[in-house]
């Protein structure tokens, strides 16, 4: 699912297995859509803590649709 961030944030985040124990987040500065054109780091971030409460936010937000 992909869900704007509504000015919170601009860079973009993977969230796997949200609100459980095992949820991990990575951060990845560049559009997906740039993926293979450039150089990309993806990047695990160890200390969640802080971005639980962001991501409950954005997920309280519609999906976002794409056309």
């Amino acid at each position: 699912m992909i869900i704007q961030s509504l000015n919170r944030s601009h860079d973009r985040y993977i969230v796997l297995d949200e609100g459980t124990a095992n949820m991990q987040i990575y951060h990845c500065g560049a559009p997906s859509k740039d993926a293979g054109k450039r150089i990309t780091t993806i990047t695990k971030i160890q200390d969640i803590e802080e971005y639980k409460a962001l991501i409950q936010e954005m997920l309280g937000k519609p999906p976002l649709t794409l056309f």
